[in-house]
């Protein structure tokens, strides 16, 4: 009999363990049931709990180097990666953006959860975390660039594609410069020392009576000063060559960013959540109906859950980037993005309000700032990544791009946080 795992078919508990046997190299046999808890049948006994049953698998690998890899190859090792594993099943079962926050910082120096190399803790953590990081737009992931990072490292390595999408995020591109690809011409004198050895064999080929008549010649007809250089003219020629090959090389395009990137590009509208209810598909999503100005709502998916309650989200004012590229969070399309203010751990958010009697619709401005927004933002170009930086509140909660408030027709819009990030 071998082995057969029975667990909720839809828990994330089931694709981890298939990450697991999968890179294990260990024939597994999964079937659905009712329970959250995996259940392990073996030919000699069994065993429950997703920590337990990952780390039999692990002991079952198809080679010693390879479990030793997983379990860990020293005492702390092994003790860390149990910890990790515990931790997964625990902590991170419903995991929140603050626990994402922490683990951002945790990955900043380092590469893996344990050791030098891929383990255990690795793919069961990746397992946990994956159904709310894969949950976060574009922005977060790049906010949260160490996760993510790890994130994709292990996702690319462990055999994941088979069974989780990728992160919703666009790795940056490397543009070398165009130097690098600059051949070096040959040196001249290099080459008239090669001219002059080649000419030195074939003289010395030469009959010894024919190279007394060129003697001769040579001293009845003196060479003219003028002609004396002529030699070195395939250099100068060479030279002349590769300075335009060199111009050609630093004409090339080298990829910079947009230098027009302005706060103008973006098209912030004021609004009013008039729907609002839980993600059918993640716990830490809401999905909200917003009214713009527009003839009908906008569906939006924020990950807000933790932050703000339901009863706040309904019928809230709120600032919305119009002009994000519309994708699917978790199945369901989300067509904007509400701008809220959040601390530097991520621990606190809130919206940032635009004052009453503004109406639904109004864009926000910026003074002394001209020029229409992007259609849509493209996201090869990261306009909003480039430009988030400088999105604060000062220290009286106002809301402003480089220090210049986010305004109204009614005045500045404002957040409960202050000197917090605006995204």
């Amino acid at each position: 009999m071998g082995l057969s795992i029975e667990v909720e078919s839809r828990h994330p508990a089931s694709n981890s363990l298939k990450l697991v046997a999968g890179f294990c190299d260990v024939a597994v046999t999964f079937s659905s049931s009712a329970s959250d808890v995996p259940t392990l049948t073996a030919p000699d006994g069994s065993l429950s709990g997703t920590g337990t049953v990952a780390q039999y698998l692990a002991s079952k690998a198809a080679s010693a180097e390879l479990k030793a890899q997983l379990l860990g190859t020293t005492t702390e090792e092994q003790v860390e990666i149990s910890q990790w594993i515990t931790r997964a099943n625990t902590e991170f079962a419903s995991v929140d953006q603050p626990a994402c926050a922490a683990m951002n910082t945790t990955l900043l120096n380092t590469s893996f959860l344990v050791g030098t190399t891929l383990t255990l803790a690795d793919l069961v953590v990746f397992g946990a975390l994956y159904p709310t990081v894969s949950a976060l737009a574009p922005a977060e992931l790049t906010y949260l660039c160490n996760l993510t990072r790890w994130m994709d490292y292990v996702y690319m390595t462990s055999g994941a594609p088979g069974l989780f999408k990728a992160l919703n995020f666009r790795k940056p591109a490397f543009a070398p410069p165009a130097e690098l690809f600059a051949a070096p011409a040959p040196s001249a004198k290099k080459e008239d020392k090669k001219d002059v050895k080649e000419g030195g064999k074939a003289d010395a080929k030469k009959p010894v009576e024919q190279k007394a008549v060129e003697q001769k010649a040579a001293e009845t007809k003196p060479e003219p000063k003028e002609e004396k250089a002529k030699p070195a003219e395939p250099a100068a020629g060479g030279e002349a060559k590769k300075e335009k090959k060199e111009k050609k090389v630093r004409d090339l395009p080298i990829k910079k960013e947009d230098a027009a990137v302005g706060i103008s590009l973006l098209d912030i509208r004021v609004g009013t959540i008039v729907k609002c209810e839980k993600h059918p598909n993640a716990d830490s999503l809401y999905v909200e109906e917003i009214d713009i100005g527009e003839e009908a709502p906008r569906q939006v998916v924020s990950g807000l859950v933790k932050f703000i309650p339901l009863e706040r989200m309904q019928g809230a004012r709120v600032l919305v980037l119009c002009n994000v590229k519309p994708g699917n969070m978790r199945d369901v399309k989300s067509t904007g993005m509400v701008l809220c203010a959040s601390n530097e751990e991520h621990t606190a958010v809130d919206f940032v309000v635009p004052p009453e009697g503004v109406p639904n619709g109004e864009k926000i401005s910026f003074e002394g700032v001209e020029g229409e927004p992007e259609p849509v933002l493209n996201p090869k170009k990261k306009h909003f990544e480039q430009l988030a930086p400088d999105l604060k509140t000062d220290a009286n909660g106002v809301a402003g791009y480089k220090g210049n408030p986010f305004q109204t027709s009614k005045g500045h819009c404002k957040a409960s946080l202050i000197n917090a990030f605006v995204k």
